[in-house]
């Protein structure tokens, strides 16, 4: 049986792609927690986030694009269960995700303001938005947990392992 080596071209690509997603949802979860907090960031700037987050939540999905098509297509088939689950969670916390984004845009007092647009008020929009942000909260730490193993194993291969890999001695010139 022959060995068949992975290019350096798609060895590299893989590896771009990895860590591509790795801060891309590194940088996605401390979005939202800055985000989730008006109180310390105040009401502009979590406008302004909230609506940045929206735009790299749609980065994030299509960067996954092809794992969700192909889940989509395995649904009514050959599928785990723990595939299932996530696929739900996920599908959960992106239609929960628009609520919170729209909403948000919807309810905006200062940022639509801002750029000239003014939506509407109103008690159920703010209460919609609430309420999406506290499902928000639940669902991205099941979205956590059930990609820990990947969030674990990424973190140790591309920064504990070259942090902590003894480096060879390298010999000085001169002998000294």
């Amino acid at each position: 049986m022959a060995v068949t080596s992975i290019p350096a071209e798609r060895k590299k690509k893989r590896f771009s792609e990895t860590l591509k997603n790795y801060w891309l949802d590194i940088a996605l979860f401390f979005a939202f927690i800055i985000d989730m907090n008006t109180r310390f960031t105040g009401l502009a700037i979590h406008e302004w986030l909230g609506i940045g987050f929206g735009v790299a939540l749609i980065y994030h999905m299509l960067l996954h694009w092809n794992w969700i098509v192909s889940i989509t297509k395995r649904l009514l088939g050959k599928l785990s269960g723990g595939q299932r689950l996530r696929y739900l969670i996920d599908l959960v916390l992106f239609i929960d995700m628009v609520v919170l984004t729209m909403t948000g845009i919807w309810i905006s007092e200062v940022a639509m303001r801002q750029l000239g647009l003014s939506f509407g008020e109103g008690f159920f929009w703010h209460r919609l938005h609430e309420q999406t942000a506290d499902l928000a909260i639940w669902l991205v730490a099941l979205h956590i947990a059930l990609d820990w193993k990947w969030i674990v194993s990424t973190t140790k291969r591309y920064f504990w392992q070259p942090l902590t890999k003894k480096r060879r001695a390298v010999p000085t010139v001169g002998g000294g």
